[in-house]
């Protein structure tokens, strides 16, 4: 009660000399940006036609051993993907393994069988930049929001990419059928 009393107010806690112990609180910053990139991209591909999931299993791999999650991804009506895209909150590049966030969109796009997948991420953490993988027809999108902006014009912002990923996903990638030579 006292700390709603303390949000209502628009107060905070404060470290005081005394006896008076107070517990703190932490949001998971990460866990509200994917939240709002996932929710404010859904609502805005809302009026293109199929529909999106947040959060659903697909695998990598025939026997399914191989699990992965993607934050969205938009399936036209009759079930096929349309487009993914998963959002990144982070402070900078990992040391151990810089590129893993393009890897792992790799690796959606792949089982997805899509063209194209996007990376979202806070402004800061990785420039606005399109890769496109070499022998694989795939091109991984990295989006930097700028959070300090308005509300408004951070749903514009997201309004712009949904627009993108709906140009995009008519173009579906033709599938290369291997023959061997001798």
């Amino acid at each position: 009660m006292r700390l709603a009393e303390l949000v209502l107010r628009g107060a905070s806690v404060e470290h005081r000399p005394g006896d008076v112990t107070v517990n703190g609180f932490l949001f998971d910053m990460a866990g509200v940006f994917e939240d709002f990139v996932t929710v404010a991209l859904r609502d805005a591909l809302t009026g293109s036609g199929g529909h999106c999931v947040l959060q659903t299993t697909h695998h990598l791999d025939e026997r399914h051993a191989i699990r992965m999650v993607p934050d969205l991804v938009w399936y036209a009506d009759d079930g096929t993907p349309l487009a993914v895209a998963d959002a990144k909150y982070k402070a900078g590049k990992p040391k151990g393994f810089p590129d893993a966030d393009l890897y792992q969109m790799l690796a959606y796009c792949t089982a997805l069988n899509l063209p194209e997948g996007h990376l979202v991420y806070a402004k800061g953490n990785a420039p606005h930049a399109a890769h496109r993988v070499r022998h694989a027809h795939i091109t991984i999108h990295q989006h930097a929001l700028e959070l300090d902006q308005s509300p408004a014009g951070l749903l514009a912002e997201m309004e712009a990419l949904a627009q993108r990923l709906a140009a995009v996903a008519p173009v579906r990638r033709v599938t290369v059928s291997r023959t061997r030579h001798p």
